[in-house]
């Protein structure tokens, strides 16, 4: 790869790392930080309340099961990335499914490109139910997208959601945010993997 290209895709990787972590904190719930001395302002005087301490406790058992998951990850792929060097990509994907439980977004405007990705998805990973999901940025529509891309999860498949070029950042935000997702990925053209957002495991407070 020649200088120049190399720094440009650098920047739009940049680009779209701030893009994407952008609608993602606007579709994940945050916890609300909690004070370790809350303090009353009454007049001229400060008043130190006494707090009563965090308690961390035993997981309830809704939290057992979401360890015991698969990690659920979330590569998006533009057709400009698979087009350039399909078997990369494909093989980097291929590896990801492996590993974890796989949601693949694929901006895409062309008809053939989509159907290729398909095929080689279901030729490298033939133990996997590859389905393609269409899904246009409609808020109206996002939600049952959503749902429809999570039940497709739950029986075991690997969905392909394939909007615009235009919409993957949007659209990928959406439903990770949905499905609270573990980690979300761009998967670039020569099959490197940038990381976008990953979940911080948390324990459980009361």
């Amino acid at each position: 790869m020649q200088p120049g290209r190399s720094a440009g895709h650098a920047r739009y990787r940049d680009r779209e790392r701030l893009g994407v972590t952008a609608l993602l904190w606007q579709s994940f719930t945050t916890r609300r930080e909690l004070t370790a001395v809350p303090a009353d302002f009454r007049g001229h005087r400060v008043t130190v309340r006494r707090h009563e301490p965090t308690v961390v406790r035993e997981p309830e058992a809704s939290w057992w099961e979401v360890q015991s998951r698969p990690t659920l990850t979330v590569a998006a792929v533009r057709e400009g990335d698979a087009d350039w060097h399909p078997e990369s990509v494909v093989g980097r994907l291929a590896e990801i499914a492996a590993e974890d439980e796989l949601l693949l977004i694929f901006g895409a405007t062309r008809r053939a490109m989509t159907q290729l990705m398909i095929a080689q998805l279901r030729e490298h990973l033939p133990w996997h139910d590859v389905v393609p999901t269409p899904v246009r940025h409609r808020p109206a529509e996002l939600l049952r997208d959503a749902a429809t891309v999570e039940h497709l999860l739950d029986v075991g498949s690997l969905p392909v959601v394939v909007t615009s070029p235009a919409s993957i950042n949007a659209v990928t935000a959406h439903i990770a945010g949905y499905l609270r997702v573990d980690r979300v990925l761009r998967v670039l053209a020569d099959g490197a993997l940038f990381p976008v957002w990953q979940r911080r495991q948390e324990a459980s407070v009361s």
